[in-house]
């Protein structure tokens, strides 16, 4: 208390005699009472609470406080009249908005950011995001919205940031925290299988590491040895790449390596020895197998080599049995195998042939059954309505063979004829029906489709295309067992017949053709001009 006062007189003998008092400056300025004079301390006002700034008596214009309860602490001063507050008309900018933090280059991630609405009246310079562990930082010196890459972390270790802005004023406080991720690094060695010669080229097989450095793998690149010739495969896991513009009769081995967006991997263990060739087909890639009775149809597609010599044939190989069928050429197709046992259950491969030799075979199709069919069975994109008997057109004694409707519809409504009348030979029995058809078309002409015989042709329902117009015996049987029909029809996403006129493909005269009525069962004849409808048959 004693040096206080001792300060305190200090000053007053001071200000009496030279009228400047100087603190941490002996030579204070002139227009100064008080002068202060220091780079680590500032000068502290008074510091009381609102109500206490309330309690002062008779203020003094120019007085000058700090109060501590009033928005956060505001600075006021009384102007002679009343009391005011000092604002801010630059402070700090507001805390950025985090975005999204994302693997940069190796021992590196990116920190996106927005930046703030605010940037407390002084234009934002930089930008610091700093890691949790850790805190390290990286910055970035602009003013707007934008991404910070921060180096010098450890590959494998989580990472969350946060990010602050700095101005004039001073530095912002920290946004949010960002997501966590781990610094990626480039993939491991992929693990090499073995190559495969081929025309020019070999197949070289790899499978994916174990690791792909927190970073997707893109892409896997072969190089052959010698020439360094390379081929790519644009995918994240295992497979094979294929590489071209090798010279046959060379020796080569390879190497498979592993890209992601880091960088690219160390390189396989060295594949074996291949020397390209023409050689043998790939294998066929196998389809769906169907059966009729005692044979089946294999679909195959072609391989994507052929060896380098042109593939002349494919076989079909049943299993049980070791029952063939072949095929003679070159690319995909459907392959029948006969001598089937009805009832028993075969599974198929295919191989494709060329000068060289026969390819590996396909995996295995699917099983199936051949069975007899039977009117109401789901046969050949269709439903069996009638078995053929000794006399019928197409009969063969020991062979099942017959007539299949179609499982819907191909008209509500059109006419028998192209638009002119005339006399057209046609035949009403059963297995008439395709013949018929044909020479209505040939008569007829285009377009095929605005007529019935020409739109029943145009069907092509279950992938075939030997559908017709049924004569008028085969339409009165196709009424006779409708019942069947369109149960098995509309169980295999087919419609039942409407209660209307359907055509035949019979003419009765130059202007009349007949047709069944499907309401009564009733058989006539009709005009060609008139509109009725149509269902497409085919024999089997």
């Amino acid at each position: 208390m004693k040096q206080f006062f001792t300060f305190l007189a200090a000053v007053l003998l001071t200000a009496i005699t030279s009228a400047q008092v100087g603190i941490g400056t002996t030579t204070p300025d002139a227009s100064s009472a008080l002068d202060i004079t220091s780079t680590t301390k500032g000068l502290l006002m008074p510091r009381m609470t609102n109500v206490q700034r309330q309690a002062i008596s008779n203020p003094a214009a120019g007085l000058l406080v700090f109060v501590t309860d009033l928005d956060g602490g505001r600075f006021m001063f009384y102007d002679g009249t009343e009391w005011g507050t000092i604002s801010f008309t630059e402070k700090r900018p507001d805390a950025p908005i985090i975005g999204t933090a994302t693997t940069g280059s190796e021992q590196a991630l990116t920190v996106s950011f927005t930046a703030p609405s605010s940037n407390g009246g002084s234009v934002i310079t930089s930008y610091t995001a700093t890691s949790n562990p850790g805190g390290i930082t990286g910055t970035l010196s602009q003013a707007g919205s934008g991404d910070i890459t921060v180096s010098g972390l450890t590959t494998g270790t989580a990472y969350t940031f946060t990010v602050t802005a700095t101005n004039a004023i001073g530095t912002s406080l920290a946004s949010a925290v960002s997501n966590s991720v781990a610094p990626a690094t480039i993939p491991d060695a992929p693990t090499i299988g073995t190559a495969v010669p081929r025309n020019q080229q070999a197949k070289v097989p790899f499978t994916a590491p174990s690791s792909d450095g927190g970073s997707a793998i893109t892409s896997y690149t072969a190089t052959s040895s010698p020439g360094g010739i390379t081929g790519t495969l644009s995918q994240s896991g295992s497979g094979s790449i294929i590489v071209s513009g090798l010279t046959n009769g060379t020796a080569y081995t390879f190497t498979v390596t592993a890209t992601n967006a880091i960088g690219t991997s160390l390189a396989s263990a060295v594949s074996n020895s291949v020397a390209p060739a023409i050689t043998i087909p790939d294998a066929p890639i196998i389809g769906t197998a169907t059966t009729g009775s005692e044979q089946a149809t294999v679909s195959f597609t072609a391989p994507s080599s052929d060896g380098g010599s042109a593939i002349t044939s494919y076989t079909a190989t049943s299993s049980p049995g070791g029952i063939t069928g072949t095929l003679s050429q070159s690319g995909s197709g459907s392959i029948i195998v006969s001598g089937l046992t009805n009832g028993t259950a075969y599974t198929f491969t295919v191989t494709a042939t060329n000068a060289i030799g026969t390819s590996a075979a396909s995996d295995a199709s699917n099983s199936v059954v051949p069975v007899v069919p039977g009117v109401g069975s789901f046969y050949g994109g269709g439903v069996v309505f009638y078995i053929f008997q000794s006399g019928d057109s197409g009969y063969v004694s020991g062979e099942t063979h017959g007539l299949i409707a179609a499982v819907e519809d191909q008209s509500s409504g059109i006419q028998w004829y192209n638009g002119s009348y005339g006399t057209i030979g046609t035949a009403s029995a059963i297995g008439t029906g395709s013949a018929n058809t044909d020479a209505i078309i040939a008569a007829q002409g285009a377009t095929e489709t605005s007529y019935a015989a020409g739109l029943a042709r145009a069907y092509t329902g279950g992938g075939y295309a030997d559908w017709f117009l049924p004569s008028k015996d085969e339409l009165n049987k196709m009424f006779y067992y409708e019942a069947e029909i369109n149960t098995t029809a509309t169980a295999n996403g087919g419609s039942i017949f409407v209660p209307s006129y359907y055509w035949s493909s019979t003419q009765s005269s130059y202007n009349y053709a007949w047709e069944q009525d499907f309401y009564s069962g009733i058989t006539d004849y009709s005009n060609k001009s008139l509109a009725y409808d149509v269902r497409a048959v085919r024999a089997f």
